[in-house]
């Protein structure tokens, strides 16, 4: 017979077992809002679901973000505007990006995921349309980063640590050096 502190204790983690995924989608709801890349959150899913929850949840929370996207710039037209700016600035105004195309540039965690739900946006000629086309491109986003994050998790402490110490070095001599100019050398007058 289990004691009745084992048994509260497992419901418990039951209720959690379902407060975690909801958590987790809300997360990537509100992630625009707090500037928290997509690749992140997808390699916590592996960690923390594994490989195949971790991938459902992410397209679940990806998929909603999406979606609130589509019905926000429906109902601001400044942001779409801003979009627009956005998108010329850093593709050109001539580009038009094809499904295969965005599914690659989701795949780089430099590029804003929500600039490229702009261009589905763009060429959808409708809202199944675009669904349509946002879950092709979000499908191998979220699987290759969970997998990422499943890896990582599974990976040895031995090689977790000169992986760790590499990217750090490697952070190191690739960030973008300031230059500082000295008070006095600023505002040296020039005698010529």
């Amino acid at each position: 017979m289990m004691p009745i502190e084992m048994l509260s204790q497992i419901k418990v983690m039951e209720s959690y077992a379902f407060v975690a995924p909801v958590l987790f989608i809300m997360v990537h709801i509100l992630r625009p809002l707090f500037f928290i890349p997509v690749l992140l959150l997808c390699i916590t899913g592996g960690v923390v679901f594994g490989l195949l929850a971790g991938t459902v949840y992410s397209i679940i929370g990806l998929m909603i973000s999406s979606i609130l996207f589509y019905l926000i710039i429906h109902l601001l037209p400044a942001l779409e505007k801003r979009c627009k700016q956005l998108e010329e600035k850093l593709l050109g105004d001539e580009l038009s990006l094809n499904t295969i195309q965005i599914m690659l540039l989701r795949m780089l965690p430099f590029i804003h995921f929500h600039l490229m739900s702009f261009c589905i946006y763009k060429k959808s000629v409708s809202f199944s349309s675009y669904l349509r086309t946002t879950f092709l491109t979000i499908i191998p986003v979220a699987c290759f980063y969970t997998t990422l994050g499943k890896t990582i998790q599974e990976i040895s402490i031995y090689y977790a640590i000169p992986l760790v110490v590499m990217v750090i070095i490697l952070a190191y001599f690739v960030r973008r050096k300031q230059v500082i100019i000295k008070w006095q050398t600023f505002f040296q007058q020039n005698t010529a």
